[in-house]
């Protein structure tokens, strides 16, 4: 049986990482990024570019500018029967610390309790509230189709199949849902790279961060069964912030993305102090041409010390800004255009 899992496990690893040389490309990585880690310069970095900084990114305050929010909270609601739901809902939820208290055994993130029910129920009545306010203004019932991206750590994939069942998948009928599990990954010694192993022929695995979902959701599928449903955008929730999609933020997010036909968007908020959530910046690059490219990335809380990120002040509040929800257009072309290995690398820059 542990032969099966450790085969299983590798199995895995090889297949998510493919596009740069499986196990052997990740452990190569893994190195790389040691190594970075490592380096005195914290805040400029080099390598195939001259040079990189980082700038807070610009765009519309819903806060501000009321009227259009609320226009484009009606756009969202309007066009919900184009857009499905991506749920990144794999997390281990360490940090929460949940624990059944019959039997003690450790609890994923999606077992979180929110006002009396577990974060996927938030989710999905949350969900329900938006379609019934569709119904409402325009007289059409619709039904969103949902991918969930589960893992296997802290038995997450069958608490949520177990949730979705004893709910009868909340009278949405399974063929609705989507369920794909994201792959585990060895845990790295940040000294000298060796992977942690917890007992014989058992690596240590934790899920390898929310950047998983585009790969692997190209990989399963999950794009091709949205267009089936005749979804031409989806809205990917941030599930570790149960209140990040009150008032019109979510709705006015979706509402944009599908009126402009944008590609990829944010909405995001200014950061706390001491907040442990990764943030969104304006990546400046010079490459070895000389030239000058921009992008959006996020940078998760760990990586703001390397990168040079201080905690925001009364005088830098806005170095930069915390992702809270992400919408994604998906359009044939851009479909047969994705590049695994350049996803891969985004994935890994973001994390």
């Amino acid at each position: 049986m542990l032969l099966g899992r450790l085969l299983k496990f590798l199995g895995d690893i090889e297949e998510f990482y493919d596009c740069v040389g499986g196990i052997i490309g990740y452990q190569i990585m893994a190195l790389e990024l040691l190594s970075v880690s490592k380096s005195k310069d914290s805040k400029h970095r080099h390598s195939k570019d001259k040079f990189v900084d980082f700038h807070v990114p610009t765009g519309l305050n819903l806060l501000e500018d009321t009227e259009y929010a609320s226009q484009a909270a009606l756009w969202g609601i309007e066009g919900l029967p184009e857009l499905g739901e991506i749920y990144p809902i794999g997390g281990a939820g360490d940090r929460l610390g949940l624990m059944d208290s019959d039997t003690g055994e450790s609890l994923p993130a999606a077992l979180l309790p929110y006002c009396g029910r577990s974060l996927l129920e938030g989710l999905m009545r949350d969900l329900q509230a938006r379609e019934f306010l569709h119904f409402k203004i325009f007289g059409k019932q619709c039904i969103t189709p949902v991918a969930v991206m589960t893992s296997s750590v802290k038995n997450n994939h069958e608490h949520i199949v177990a949730i979705c069942e004893r709910l009868e998948w909340f009278g949405r009928g399974r063929e609705n849902f989507r369920l794909f599990e994201q792959p585990l990954v060895p845990v790295v010694n940040a000294e000298d790279g060796k992977w942690l192993i917890s007992e014989s022929l058992l690596p240590v695995g934790k899920p390898g961060g929310h950047g998983a979902i585009w790969k692997l959701a190209c990989d399963r599928g999950v794009f091709e069964w949205l267009y089936r449903h005749g979804r031409k955008g989806a809205t990917v929730r941030q599930v570790s912030n149960v209140v990040a999609a009150t008032d019109l933020t979510l709705m006015a997010l979706a509402g944009i993305g599908l009126r402009h036909n944008k590609k990829l968007g944010f909405a995001s908020c200014e950061r706390r102090p001491g907040a442990t959530e990764g943030v969104n910046v304006l990546i400046e690059k010079q490459n070895l041409d000389g030239l000058w490219e921009y992008g959006i990335t996020c940078i998760e809380y760990t990586e703001f010390e390397k990168y040079g990120i201080s905690e925001p002040t009364a005088t830098n509040g806005r170095l930069a800004i915390q992702q809270i929800q992400t919408f994604y257009m998906l359009t044939c072309k851009q479909r047969r255009k994705l590049d695994h290995a350049k996803m891969l690398a985004a994935y890994q820059e973001s994390c």
